[in-house]
Formats: C-alpha cells, sequence, structure tokens
C-alpha cells in the first residue's frame, strides 16, 4: 500500500521533476559536449534557488547512462542538496537492481506509491531491460489497477510517473523508442476520473498535452535535448532544465519548464546518437 508523506488533505504540494541526467561511472565523462554531472548540478542548484519548500522529488528515468554503481552514487551526491523524499523510477539506461544497492535497505526511493494530502502519486516501471523502447508488464498493469482502484475509494487524484512517452512525438526515430503498450495503460486509466496526470521523461523535451481531461507532460533532459520534430537523431539548441508541479487539493495541477538560463554550454551538435 502506498506510503504516506503528508495527510494534510486541504494543501498543495509543490513537486519538482528531474530527469535524463545519464550519469556515468567515472564523472568527469563528457557526453555529446556535456559533463552530464556537472549540468545535472547546474539544474539541481536553479531548482533550489527557485522552488521552496519542496514536497518530494520525481527522478523519471535514465538516472545512468552506463547503470554503474558508482553513476548511481554521483547521482545520490548531486541530489542530496535537495531537502525533499525522493522517488526513483527506472529508464532505459537504468538497472532496478543497482539502483537497489546504492540505497538504504527500505529506502522511500523505489516506493510505487505514496499520499500526499488529497493525491497520490504512482511510480510505474517501463524499463525493459537490453531495450530502449518501453513496455508495462501484466503485473506493473494490475499493480496500477489495484492503485487507481484504492485511490477511487479513498477519493484521492492520482499523479502517475513512468519514465517512456505515451503520446507520440514528431521526432519519427524517437517515437520507435516509446512505450510500446500506452493502449493497456490507457484502458486502465480511462475507468478512473482521478487520474489528472501523467508525467514522463525519456523524449528529452519539453510536451503538454491533454488526454481525456488527463495533464500528460513530458520534460527536458538535465543535460542534452533531442530536437523536437527532425525524424533523425538531432541535438536540440535548448538548455538543461527541470519541471516543477504545484498539486491542488481540488485535483488541479498548475507546472511549469525552467531551463538553466545564464550558461553557455559545449554541445556537440554533430553527434549522430547516443
Amino acid at each position: 500500500m502506498a506510503e504516506v508523506l503528508e495527510k494534510n488533505k486541504d494543501q498543495s504540494f509543490r513537486l519538482v521533476q528531474i530527469t535524463d541526467s545519464h550519469l556515468f561511472a567515472d564523472s568527469s565523462t563528457i557526453f555529446d559536449g556535456l559533463n552530464t554531472y556537472e549540468t545535472l548540478k547546474d539544474v539541481v542548484n536553479l531548482a533550489i534557488q527557485q522552488q521552496d519548500n519542496i514536497d518530494c522529488v520525481l527522478c523519471t528515468g535514465d538516472l545512468t547512462q552506463d547503470s554503474s554503481i558508482e553513476a548511481y552514487h554521483h547521482f545520490i551526491d548531486a541530489m542530496s542538496v535537495m531537502d525533499a523524499p525522493q522517488l526513483w523510477i527506472p529508464g532505459n539506461h537504468d538497472i532496478r537492481s543497482q539502483m537497489q544497492q546504492v540505497l538504504e535497505q527500505n529506502s522511500i526511493h523505489l516506493s510505487r506509491s505514496v499520499v500526499l494530502g488529497n493525491w497520490r502519486i504512482i511510480m510505474l516501471n517501463s524499463s525493459v531491460e537490453g531495450q530502449v523502447h518501453g513496455m508495462l508488464d501484466q503485473k506493473e498493469l494490475a499493480d496500477l489497477d489495484f492503485e487507481l482502484a484504492d485511490s477511487e475509494r479513498n477519493n484521492s487524484n492520482v499523479l502517475i510517473c513512468v519514465h517512456h512517452n505515451c503520446l507520440p512525438v514528431k521526432a519519427a526515430w524517437l517515437q520507435q523508442h516509446c512505450l510500446k503498450n500506452s493502449d493497456e495503460l490507457f484502458s486502465i486509466t480511462d475507468k478512473y476520473s482521478h487520474v489528472k496526470g501523467i508525467l514522463y521523461g525519456h523524449i528529452h523535451q519539453e510536451f503538454e498535452a491533454i488526454r481525456n481531461d488527463v495533464k500528460i507532460m513530458a520534460t527536458p533532459s538535465t543535460c542534452i535535448q533531442f530536437h523536437p520534430t527532425n525524424d533523425e537523431f538531432k541535438i536540440d539548441n535548448a538548455n538543461p532544465g527541470y519541471r516543477w508541479l504545484e498539486l491542488e487539493p481540488d485535483g488541479g495541477i498548475k507546472t511549469k519548464v525552467e531551463r538553466v538560463e545564464e550558461k553557455n554550454y559545449n554541445i556537440d551538435f554533430s553527434s549522430t546518437g547516443y
């Protein structure tokens, strides 16, 4: 059952999403022109400067590029300045068992779901080891259905977090690597009116849409950004960023993407893949 972080159902909650940091065992590694450890710290510092009283940090996958124990320790170090509970899910570059090794036993980081007042945040694992695309297996879908039914009984609003995109993007190369069974996800969420948002990373770009009154959101990477419309791999010139969300007691979601602005990065725009 969901862990309770806060019982007060009459207040709003401020969340921060950090995603796709792509860290390496060697924290000095350069990735398409960027030191991803340094850009993660830049984004985290920006979030701390801009956000007061963060209630929870959502870390939505591809925390590492090489899934090494050392890279997860670097992620923990970079995030340690954020005084808030963190929820992690793996992306296609992550290995969940490696995540578990660097976390304390029974750590909240890998919890299935948490309760914040009148909200339940559900973390879904869409990673398929050895594959770039995403898939929610049958247990993951069954657990989601159970969580949503329980949320409905408790009159709780729901935010679902997953790594892979469940709505299509315009860039053909990237859409090959989407969540392959979005239809199964939506067949479950469409049954429950308390689902208010679905949040993901993976596509390294800002995205927002409304589907069946549910706000669908994607967030920039803390390192390189993917061009949103190019059919072949291409790096966009936008800077790293994060997303904040305000979960309101009536089920509303206020949200905005923020980017590092006062810094020029030496991005390798000639890169043909990652």
